[in-house]
């Protein structure tokens, strides 16, 4: 049976209606991309937390439509607090993966950052929940983190216009990954099996990628670093973002 209107979809629920030829082709098109990209043997994806999620069936995914289009946004708000409310039952290492329709024609890099802080924007507006007291609201904090039904969550953004930076491309429109703060527990970069599994990660990524990690990357809470800047990385490592897009939110 296939999940009511913006709720999250389970793998088998994906597999299932394409085998019955009932999902819409941008959403099969959209599936079987990331499958193909987080299962490629020859290529292997530098994240082998998230291939192992998605060969074990512990992502859920949400198609909501466009992004710039109002109902989709008010879908993706409902999924996102659907996936919130389970998201500790599914496994150790969950994640929801947001994937829009892909636009009739390409689109510049500065329309894909646009959507992905306007949508963020939205979120933050129709969040249901206040902001958790254990995260500070200004984003230039090192302990900041994006927040949504007092959930604290990392975002990974993907989209066409990455070339060079490999792990944050994929051919079809604007992509989210989001992952709840508490999937990372025990992987701390302090703690050392958080450090050993990062630099693995981090080895991985530069094979990967062809280029080395962007200089704003970093471990939560290093007075260094701010984690918004890693949500939708720039295409090279001469860019960088000097101001959060998004406004400051109150408790």
């Amino acid at each position: 049976m296939s999940p009511s209107d913006g709720d999250p979809w389970t793998k088998s629920d994906l597999e299932d209606a394409i085998e019955r030829g009932e999902l819409a082709d941008w959403k099969e098109t959209r599936y079987e991309t990331f499958h193909g990209t987080m299962t490629d043997e020859d290529t292997p994806y530098p994240c082998y937390f998230a291939v192992e999620a998605e060969e074990d069936g512990l992502f859920r995914y949400v198609f909501p439509g466009a992004p710039n289009d109002d109902e989709a946004r008010s879908r993706l708000v409902r999924a996102l607090e659907t996936y919130l409310n389970s998201y500790e039952s599914i496994g150790e290492i969950s994640s929801l993966v947001v994937l829009f329709e892909p636009p009739a024609d390409e689109q510049p890099p500065e329309t894909y950052k646009n959507q992905f802080w306007n949508l963020l924007e939205y979120l933050g507006e129709h969040d249901p929940k206040p902001w958790p007291e254990t995260v500070p609201t200004d984003p230039d904090h090192p302990k900041w983190r994006y927040c949504f039904a007092g959930e604290p969550m990392f975002l990974v953004a993907r989209a066409p216009f990455y070339r060079a930076r490999r792990s944050r491309y994929t051919p079809h429109g604007l992509e989210i990954t989001i992952q709840p703060a508490g999937v990372f527990e025990g992987l701390s970069g302090m703690e050392d099996g958080g450090q050993r599994a990062r630099s693995t990660i981090r080895d991985r990524l530069e094979d990967y990628d062809g280029i080395p990690r962007h200089p704003d990357s970093g471990d939560y809470a290093d007075p260094r670093k701010r984690e918004w800047k890693q949500y939708m990385l720039p295409e090279t490592n001469e860019e960088s973002v000097s101001r959060c897009p998004l406004s400051e939110r109150s408790r």
